[in-house]
Protein backbone atom coordinates (compact mmCIF):
# COMPACT_ATOMS: atom_id res chain seq x y z
CA UNK A 1 0.00 0.00 0.00
CA UNK A 2 2.35 2.26 1.02
CA UNK A 3 4.50 1.51 -1.98
CA UNK A 4 1.41 2.37 -4.29
CA UNK A 5 1.49 5.95 -2.62
CA UNK A 6 5.12 6.21 -3.38
CA UNK A 7 4.49 5.63 -6.91
CA UNK A 8 1.63 8.08 -7.39
CA UNK A 9 3.61 11.24 -5.64
CA UNK A 10 6.98 10.67 -7.79
CA UNK A 11 4.51 10.80 -11.27
CA UNK A 12 2.75 14.46 -10.39
CA UNK A 13 6.13 15.88 -9.59
CA UNK A 14 7.31 14.89 -12.59
CA UNK A 15 4.67 16.02 -14.47
CA UNK A 16 5.10 19.72 -12.85
CA UNK A 17 8.67 19.57 -13.16
CA UNK A 18 7.90 19.02 -17.37
CA UNK A 19 5.51 21.68 -17.23
CA UNK A 20 7.40 24.59 -16.38
CA UNK A 21 10.47 25.58 -17.90
CA UNK A 22 13.26 24.59 -16.27
CA UNK A 23 16.31 27.17 -15.43
CA UNK A 24 19.22 27.36 -17.85
CA UNK A 25 16.83 25.73 -20.42
CA UNK A 26 15.68 27.90 -23.96
CA UNK A 27 12.35 27.81 -24.80
CA UNK A 28 12.39 25.93 -28.33
CA UNK A 29 11.79 27.71 -31.28
CA UNK A 30 8.75 27.68 -33.43
CA UNK A 31 9.19 26.04 -36.88
CA UNK A 32 7.66 28.33 -39.32
CA UNK A 33 6.53 26.68 -43.17
CA UNK A 34 8.53 28.64 -46.15
CA UNK A 35 6.42 30.44 -48.48
CA UNK A 36 5.56 28.02 -51.22
CA UNK A 37 7.03 29.11 -54.48
CA UNK A 38 4.31 29.80 -56.93
CA UNK A 39 6.20 29.12 -59.81
CA UNK A 40 5.40 25.74 -59.12
CA UNK A 41 1.66 26.03 -60.17
CA UNK A 42 0.94 22.66 -61.11
CA UNK A 43 1.76 22.00 -57.23
CA UNK A 44 0.45 24.54 -55.54
CA UNK A 45 -1.59 27.70 -56.92
CA UNK A 46 -5.28 26.95 -58.09
CA UNK A 47 -5.29 26.53 -61.81
CA UNK A 48 -7.73 29.12 -63.35
CA UNK A 49 -10.63 28.11 -65.66
CA UNK A 50 -10.51 29.50 -68.91
CA UNK A 51 -12.73 32.38 -70.15
CA UNK A 52 -11.39 33.53 -73.29
CA UNK A 53 -13.66 35.34 -75.42
CA UNK A 54 -13.33 33.71 -79.52
CA UNK A 55 -12.54 36.46 -81.71
CA UNK A 56 -14.91 38.34 -83.82
CA UNK A 57 -13.58 37.89 -87.50
CA UNK A 58 -14.43 40.27 -90.64
CA UNK A 59 -16.46 39.34 -92.69
CA UNK A 60 -15.28 37.60 -95.80
CA UNK A 61 -14.77 39.24 -99.46
CA UNK A 62 -14.28 37.33 -102.07
CA UNK A 63 -13.09 39.04 -105.38
CA UNK A 64 -13.04 37.77 -108.96
CA UNK A 65 -14.93 34.49 -110.36
CA UNK A 66 -13.60 31.24 -109.19
CA UNK A 67 -13.48 28.92 -112.52
CA UNK A 68 -13.74 24.93 -111.54
CA UNK A 69 -11.17 22.74 -112.91
CA UNK A 70 -12.34 20.05 -115.32
CA UNK A 71 -14.39 19.96 -118.15
CA UNK A 72 -17.49 21.83 -118.59
CA UNK A 73 -20.84 20.11 -118.34
CA UNK A 74 -22.06 22.14 -121.61
CA UNK A 75 -19.46 20.67 -123.15
CA UNK A 76 -19.96 16.82 -122.17
CA UNK A 77 -21.99 14.97 -124.89
CA UNK A 78 -23.76 12.77 -122.57
CA UNK A 79 -25.44 15.61 -120.73
CA UNK A 80 -25.98 18.04 -123.96
CA UNK A 81 -27.50 15.33 -126.22
CA UNK A 82 -31.21 16.21 -127.03
CA UNK A 83 -33.16 12.74 -126.58
CA UNK A 84 -35.60 11.62 -129.36
CA UNK A 85 -39.06 12.25 -128.01
CA UNK A 86 -40.65 11.93 -131.60
CA UNK A 87 -43.99 9.30 -130.88
CA UNK A 88 -43.99 6.44 -132.24
CA UNK A 89 -47.60 6.47 -134.38
CA UNK A 90 -50.08 3.65 -133.39
CA UNK A 91 -52.41 4.22 -136.65
CA UNK A 92 -49.63 3.12 -139.42
CA UNK A 93 -47.72 -0.35 -139.94
CA UNK A 94 -44.64 -0.37 -140.83
CA UNK A 95 -44.96 -3.16 -143.31
CA UNK A 96 -45.21 -1.83 -147.10
CA UNK A 97 -46.91 1.28 -148.13
CA UNK A 98 -50.87 2.39 -146.98
CA UNK A 99 -53.36 1.96 -149.21
CA UNK A 100 -55.66 4.13 -149.40
CA UNK A 101 -59.98 3.45 -149.63
CA UNK A 102 -61.29 5.95 -152.64
CA UNK A 103 -64.51 7.63 -151.18
CA UNK A 104 -67.17 6.38 -153.83
CA UNK A 105 -70.25 8.92 -153.99
CA UNK A 106 -71.83 6.17 -156.49
CA UNK A 107 -71.68 2.93 -155.64
CA UNK A 108 -69.98 0.38 -158.42
CA UNK A 109 -71.90 -2.15 -160.45
CA UNK A 110 -71.55 -5.64 -158.98
CA UNK A 111 -71.00 -7.22 -161.90
CA UNK A 112 -67.49 -8.68 -162.37
CA UNK A 113 -66.32 -6.11 -164.75
CA UNK A 114 -63.84 -3.70 -163.18
CA UNK A 115 -63.70 -0.81 -166.17
CA UNK A 116 -65.51 1.62 -164.03
CA UNK A 117 -62.73 1.55 -161.44
CA UNK A 118 -60.76 4.46 -161.95
CA UNK A 119 -59.20 4.87 -158.19
CA UNK A 120 -55.46 3.87 -157.65
CA UNK A 121 -54.21 0.06 -158.65
CA UNK A 122 -52.65 -1.64 -155.89
CA UNK A 123 -50.51 -5.15 -156.62
CA UNK A 124 -51.12 -8.02 -154.82
CA UNK A 125 -47.29 -10.22 -155.60
CA UNK A 126 -45.15 -10.44 -152.72
CA UNK A 127 -44.53 -13.76 -151.50
CA UNK A 128 -45.58 -14.81 -147.88
CA UNK A 129 -43.33 -16.10 -145.08
CA UNK A 130 -43.69 -20.31 -145.84
CA UNK A 131 -45.46 -20.13 -149.00
CA UNK A 132 -43.94 -19.53 -151.73
CA UNK A 133 -42.08 -22.54 -152.57
CA UNK A 134 -44.12 -23.23 -155.56
CA UNK A 135 -44.79 -19.84 -156.87
CA UNK A 136 -42.89 -19.26 -160.20
CA UNK A 137 -43.60 -15.85 -160.55
CA UNK A 138 -46.28 -12.81 -161.03
CA UNK A 139 -47.82 -14.98 -164.15
CA UNK A 140 -48.09 -17.94 -162.03
CA UNK A 141 -50.37 -15.68 -159.09
CA UNK A 142 -50.80 -12.02 -158.73
CA UNK A 143 -53.10 -10.25 -158.92
CA UNK A 144 -54.19 -5.57 -159.37
CA UNK A 145 -56.69 -4.38 -157.27
CA UNK A 146 -58.88 -1.01 -156.23
CA UNK A 147 -60.80 -0.40 -153.21
CA UNK A 148 -63.31 2.33 -152.05
CA UNK A 149 -65.75 2.56 -149.67
CA UNK A 150 -69.04 4.72 -148.57
CA UNK A 151 -71.30 4.82 -145.38
CA UNK A 152 -72.33 1.57 -146.31
CA UNK A 153 -70.13 -0.80 -147.82
CA UNK A 154 -66.62 -1.37 -148.23
CA UNK A 155 -65.72 -2.36 -152.06
CA UNK A 156 -62.91 -4.04 -153.71
CA UNK A 157 -62.13 -5.20 -156.80
CA UNK A 158 -59.66 -7.62 -157.88
CA UNK A 159 -58.02 -8.88 -161.60
CA UNK A 160 -56.60 -12.20 -160.95
CA UNK A 161 -53.67 -13.58 -162.68
CA UNK A 162 -53.61 -17.66 -163.22
CA UNK A 163 -52.14 -19.76 -165.07
CA UNK A 164 -54.41 -22.71 -163.55
CA UNK A 165 -57.90 -22.02 -161.59
CA UNK A 166 -58.22 -24.45 -159.45
CA UNK A 167 -61.53 -24.41 -156.89
CA UNK A 168 -62.95 -27.86 -155.42
CA UNK A 169 -63.67 -26.41 -152.36
CA UNK A 170 -66.33 -24.48 -150.53
CA UNK A 171 -66.65 -22.70 -146.93
CA UNK A 172 -64.42 -23.00 -144.45
CA UNK A 173 -61.96 -25.27 -146.62
CA UNK A 174 -62.23 -22.44 -149.34
CA UNK A 175 -58.48 -21.66 -148.87
CA UNK A 176 -57.31 -24.90 -150.47
CA UNK A 177 -58.31 -23.74 -154.26
CA UNK A 178 -58.13 -20.68 -155.24
CA UNK A 179 -59.55 -17.68 -153.22
CA UNK A 180 -58.97 -13.76 -152.25
CA UNK A 181 -58.60 -13.34 -148.44
CA UNK A 182 -58.76 -9.88 -146.64
CA UNK A 183 -57.51 -9.34 -143.40
CA UNK A 184 -58.94 -6.28 -141.40
CA UNK A 185 -58.25 -4.76 -137.93
CA UNK A 186 -60.97 -2.24 -137.08
CA UNK A 187 -59.07 -0.76 -133.42
CA UNK A 188 -55.96 -0.51 -135.41
CA UNK A 189 -54.57 1.95 -132.66
CA UNK A 190 -56.58 -0.14 -129.81
CA UNK A 191 -54.43 -3.29 -129.93
CA UNK A 192 -50.96 -2.17 -132.39
CA UNK A 193 -48.59 -4.35 -130.34
CA UNK A 194 -50.82 -6.81 -130.10
CA UNK A 195 -49.49 -10.31 -131.46
CA UNK A 196 -51.97 -12.13 -131.87
CA UNK A 197 -55.99 -12.03 -133.35
CA UNK A 198 -58.39 -10.43 -131.19
CA UNK A 199 -62.38 -9.70 -131.74
CA UNK A 200 -61.39 -6.80 -133.62
CA UNK A 201 -59.56 -8.66 -136.33
CA UNK A 202 -60.99 -10.25 -139.30
CA UNK A 203 -60.02 -12.54 -141.83
CA UNK A 204 -62.71 -13.00 -145.09
CA UNK A 205 -62.06 -15.77 -147.73
CA UNK A 206 -63.92 -14.64 -151.32
CA UNK A 207 -64.35 -17.82 -153.55
CA UNK A 208 -64.71 -17.00 -157.31
CA UNK A 209 -65.90 -20.49 -157.45
CA UNK A 210 -65.24 -23.01 -160.63
CA UNK A 211 -67.39 -20.86 -163.07
CA UNK A 212 -69.44 -24.23 -163.61
CA UNK A 213 -71.18 -26.08 -160.37
CA UNK A 214 -69.79 -23.90 -157.39
CA UNK A 215 -70.95 -20.11 -157.15
CA UNK A 216 -69.26 -17.12 -155.78
CA UNK A 217 -68.81 -17.35 -151.69
CA UNK A 218 -67.98 -14.96 -148.97
CA UNK A 219 -66.90 -16.90 -145.48
CA UNK A 220 -65.40 -15.68 -142.26
CA UNK A 221 -62.81 -17.21 -140.74
CA UNK A 222 -62.39 -14.87 -137.72
CA UNK A 223 -63.01 -13.93 -135.38
CA UNK A 224 -63.50 -17.44 -134.56
CA UNK A 225 -67.06 -16.51 -132.50
CA UNK A 226 -68.45 -15.37 -135.61
CA UNK A 227 -67.35 -18.17 -138.47
CA UNK A 228 -69.72 -18.48 -140.74
CA UNK A 229 -70.70 -17.90 -144.44
CA UNK A 230 -71.47 -14.62 -144.96
CA UNK A 231 -74.42 -14.21 -147.30
CA UNK A 232 -74.24 -10.29 -147.02
CA UNK A 233 -71.72 -9.68 -149.15
CA UNK A 234 -72.70 -9.14 -152.41
CA UNK A 235 -70.20 -10.79 -155.26
CA UNK A 236 -69.59 -11.57 -158.72
CA UNK A 237 -66.85 -13.03 -160.87
CA UNK A 238 -65.61 -13.56 -164.30
CA UNK A 239 -63.20 -15.74 -166.08
CA UNK A 240 -60.74 -13.96 -168.14
CA UNK A 241 -57.88 -15.45 -170.69
CA UNK A 242 -55.27 -14.38 -167.46
CA UNK A 243 -57.42 -16.13 -164.49
CA UNK A 244 -60.85 -13.53 -163.13
CA UNK A 245 -61.76 -10.79 -162.49
CA UNK A 246 -63.99 -10.24 -158.89
CA UNK A 247 -65.60 -7.26 -157.30
CA UNK A 248 -67.45 -7.84 -154.21
CA UNK A 249 -69.69 -5.29 -151.92
CA UNK A 250 -68.97 -5.90 -147.97
CA UNK A 251 -71.26 -4.25 -145.68
CA UNK A 252 -69.62 -3.13 -142.94
CA UNK A 253 -71.79 -4.52 -140.47
CA UNK A 254 -69.95 -7.49 -141.09
CA UNK A 255 -67.12 -5.64 -139.27
CA UNK A 256 -69.03 -4.39 -136.49
CA UNK A 257 -68.10 -0.64 -137.12
CA UNK A 258 -69.58 2.43 -138.74
CA UNK A 259 -66.65 3.96 -141.05
CA UNK A 260 -65.54 7.59 -140.59
CA UNK A 261 -63.35 9.56 -143.31
CA UNK A 262 -59.41 9.74 -142.43
CA UNK A 263 -60.03 5.93 -140.09
CA UNK A 264 -57.28 3.68 -140.27
CA UNK A 265 -57.52 -0.33 -140.03
CA UNK A 266 -55.04 -2.81 -140.23
CA UNK A 267 -55.51 -4.55 -143.48
CA UNK A 268 -54.01 -7.02 -145.98
CA UNK A 269 -55.05 -8.66 -149.16
CA UNK A 270 -53.78 -11.95 -149.82
CA UNK A 271 -54.35 -14.77 -152.65
CA UNK A 272 -54.16 -18.76 -152.04
CA UNK A 273 -53.50 -21.27 -155.54
CA UNK A 274 -54.05 -24.43 -156.22
CA UNK A 275 -52.42 -26.01 -159.55
CA UNK A 276 -54.02 -29.38 -158.86
CA UNK A 277 -56.96 -30.11 -160.76
CA UNK A 278 -59.47 -32.37 -158.83
CA UNK A 279 -57.53 -32.01 -155.54
CA UNK A 280 -58.12 -29.55 -152.44
CA UNK A 281 -54.93 -28.15 -151.64
CA UNK A 282 -53.41 -25.22 -150.24
CA UNK A 283 -49.74 -24.12 -152.33
CA UNK A 284 -48.94 -20.92 -152.40
CA UNK A 285 -49.87 -17.21 -150.95
CA UNK A 286 -48.96 -13.95 -152.34
CA UNK A 287 -49.92 -10.97 -150.44
CA UNK A 288 -49.94 -6.90 -150.62
CA UNK A 289 -47.66 -7.44 -147.58
CA UNK A 290 -44.80 -9.41 -147.60
CA UNK A 291 -44.51 -9.75 -144.09
CA UNK A 292 -48.49 -11.00 -143.76
CA UNK A 293 -49.01 -13.83 -141.44
CA UNK A 294 -52.36 -15.32 -141.03
CA UNK A 295 -53.02 -14.80 -137.21
CA UNK A 296 -50.82 -11.77 -136.04
CA UNK A 297 -51.53 -8.95 -137.35
CA UNK A 298 -48.55 -7.19 -136.60
CA UNK A 299 -47.61 -7.95 -139.94
CA UNK A 300 -50.32 -6.84 -141.88
CA UNK A 301 -50.45 -3.32 -143.69
CA UNK A 302 -52.76 -0.31 -143.96
CA UNK A 303 -56.13 0.70 -144.91
CA UNK A 304 -56.77 4.06 -144.72
CA UNK A 305 -60.21 6.30 -145.63
CA UNK A 306 -59.81 8.80 -147.93
CA UNK A 307 -62.16 11.76 -147.52
CA UNK A 308 -65.35 12.26 -150.07
CA UNK A 309 -63.65 15.31 -150.97
CA UNK A 310 -60.00 13.65 -151.94
CA UNK A 311 -58.86 13.90 -155.32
Amino acid sequence: MAKGIRTIVFSTVLLLLVGCTLPGVSAPTPFTFPTPNLTHTSIFAEIPTATTTPPILPPLILTGTATPSGPSPTTDPALTATPDLTPISTNIRPNGSPVTAVYLSAAPVIDGVLNEWSSTAYRAEKTVPGAGLNWTGPSDLSATYYIGWDANSLYIGVSRTDDTIVQISTSYNMYKGDDVEIHLDVDLPGDYSSVTMSADDYQMGLSAGNFGTLNEEAYLWFPRSLQTSLSTVEMKARRTTAGYDLEAKIPWSVFGITPVEGDHYGFALSLSDNDLPGVAAWQSMVSSVSTRRVVNPTTWGTLILASPTAK
